[in-house]
């Protein structure tokens, strides 16, 4: 037998796997559970015990910690006795790392010849496997109640009645009575979903994370995040403990001051500038971490590497989260060229990285750490301006990780690059639009322009926006990309005040969708007393604070090109 491996379930004593096209094998196993206690003899007199083992393991301090590794037949003897004593390496979760240690880990192609299993790995090949992401739809969009779906078959989108419905994959993710009309064996409840990532981004979590889809889909972007570190810990034979106990020192308000800082950013020159160049440094916060090694156990641990800021970095040994990031960094870059949608979920996790060092639960983070990779990114920018200025070229906008310029990049590129360590991407704009405020003030988080790759924008279109201001943008940028110059948009002037006018008689005779706006996973609509929940249905709309809001759009975004 040969398949995919995309799902298992634990029995006492073996696991039934499930692979692609509904089928199944089943293999004889034990479940390992990790003990520190000073009577090990007690925890043996548990009926499913199989054996029991003494293992030495380190602390992330590098203490010498004995571990009694505890064979059972079942994972009820595992939920009991993990209550009764303290218990480590619970990440990676108990079936991950009997998976593992069988060679079935998710998704990857198995052959079965009897009792003998080899696995295969996939590298950045995706798995042969059917998916399907299916939510049911209502008049407002997404609805759990609605009569309509909308399916992504294996990248396809199709769309019809509920009633139409039937479909069978090998893995799908549903929501509300579409589930009903799914037949699958690993079947995901979609309302559970804490991530931003699609199914497809799942699967890439469950290859990565040597996870089962199942224990993904109500996972954090931190869960994925700290699942690939705790197998560098387990492979080192570091103690993942459940809880780990960390106090930030004693500081003073001007240590705080010198150490406890953002990224670095600048105000943009206000206005619409012809031929300038996008530099964004590739995957910057992490690349950093990876560079200078910065992991809760090496921050302050040695003074290999002593900082402006106070804090010193220990570079003898690799840290866990520095060595977890690099390969995801590498995979990263590689899906890009094969596999956008899996890229993407990769970049979620990568974005993570920075800030779970210095969330207070983070297991191989800490404060130190993070204060650390804000200080290399702020002075690895400020490096590119100056080499920039350096040259005699403009800077027109700096934040966190990208430049925005007018000179030779491709150069300056290969120099920062050199200097900096840092992966570089460079992009040519046509030309930029740089915004402000209302208050006439430079807006750091908005800028659209038209790129080698068409027009590019940022910070315009918001999901809170009415769909009706959402179309209206996404219209009137289209419109501009007929633009090859400054000049030539500020000639469309009357073709976007054209297109505002059109969008204000829609606004008084458009369709009940055109009025909603999503808060938080909720469609609301301005009616004539408020703004009302739109699943109690379609009651109305106040025209004039949706006429409103498209002119005060208009002049948002696109004044400064007309000034």
């Amino acid at each position: 037998m040969e398949g995919y491996v995309i799902d298992a379930i634990p029995y006492p004593g073996k696991i039934r796997v499930i692979l692609n096209g509904n089928r199944e094998f089943w293999v004889k196993t034990t479940y390992p559970i990790y003990v520190i206690t000073e009577r090990p003899e007690m925890i043996m007199e548990h009926p499913s015990v199989v054996s029991h083992y003494e293992e030495e393991w380190k602390t992330l301090t590098g203490t010498t910690v004995t571990l009694h590794r505890y064979e059972l037949m079942d994972t009820e003897a595992y939920l009991y006795i993990s209550k009764r004593v303290k218990v480590v390496n619970q990440l990676p979760t108990l079936l991950s790392q009997v998976m593992d240690r069988l060679g079935i880990q998710p998704f990857r192609k198995v052959r079965v010849e009897g009792d003998k299993i080899s696995s295969y790995d996939l590298n950045f090949q995706f798995p042969l496997v059917s998916y399907a992401t299916v939510i049911t739809m209502d008049w407002y969009g997404p609805s759990e109640r609605g009569r309509m779906y909308e399916a992504n078959i294996n990248g396809k989108i199709e769309r019809g009645f509920l009633q139409d419905l039937d479909l069978e994959v090998d893995v799908a993710g549903c929501t509300g009575r579409a589930c009903d009309h799914v037949r699958a064996p690993v079947k995901l409840r979609l309302e559970r979903q804490r991530s931003p990532v699609s199914l497809k981004g799942l699967i890439e979590w469950s290859m990565t994370c040597k996870t089962p889809i199942k224990e993904l889909v109500d996972a954090t972007i931190g869960k994925a995040l700290t699942t690939n570190e705790a197998w560098i810990a387990f492979k080192r034979r570091i103690i993942v403990p459940e809880v780990v106990p960390r106090v930030e020192k004693l500081r003073s308000l001007d240590d705080l001051t010198l150490m406890d800082k953002g990224g670095l950013v600048i105000f943009p020159k206000v206005g619409c500038f012809d031929e300038v160049w996008q530099m964004d440094f590739s995957s910057m916060y992490p690349s950093l971490i990876v560079k200078y090694n910065i992991s809760a156990e090496t921050v302050d641990a040695c003074n290999d590497l002593e900082t402006e800021i106070g804090h010193t970095i220990c570079m003898k040994e690799k840290g866990i989260v520095p060595e977890a990031l690099s390969w995801l960094i590498d995979r990263k870059e590689k899906l890009k060229e094969v596999d956008e949608e899996r890229a993407e979920a990769i970049k979620w996790i990568l974005v993570a990285s920075f800030g779970y060092l210095g969330y207070r639960n983070s297991k191989f983070g800490k404060i130190e750490a993070y204060e650390l990779v804000t200080y290399f990114a702020r002075r690895t920018l400020r490096r590119a301006i100056e080499i920039v200025q350096e040259s005699g070229a403009e800077v027109l906008h700096g934040i966190i990780d990208s430049l925005v310029i007018r000179g030779d990049a491709p150069s300056l590129a290969w120099k920062i690059m050199d200097e900096t360590g840092i992966k570089l991407r460079w992009k040519k704009f046509k030309w930029m639009i740089l915004g402000a405020r209302r208050d006439g003030l430079p807006y750091p988080m908005r800028y659209f322009g038209l790129s080698e790759d068409g027009m590019k924008h940022k910070g315009v279109i918001r999901r809170n926006m009415p769909n009706l201001v959402k179309d209206f943008l996404q219209d009137t940028i289209s419109l501009l990309s007929r633009a090859e110059t400054c000049n030539d948009i500020r000639g469309l002037r009357s073709n976007v005040i054209e297109t505002l006018r059109k969008y204000e008689r829609r606004a008084l005779n458009g369709e009940p969708q055109d009025y909603v706006i999503w808060v938080k996973g909720v469609p609301y609509i301005r009616g004539i007393r408020g703004f009302y929940d739109a699943r109690s249905g379609f009651k109305g709309r106040d025209v004039t604070y949706y006429v409103n809001y498209l002119k005060r759009t208009t002049n948002e975004v696109f004044q400064v090109v007309w000034e």
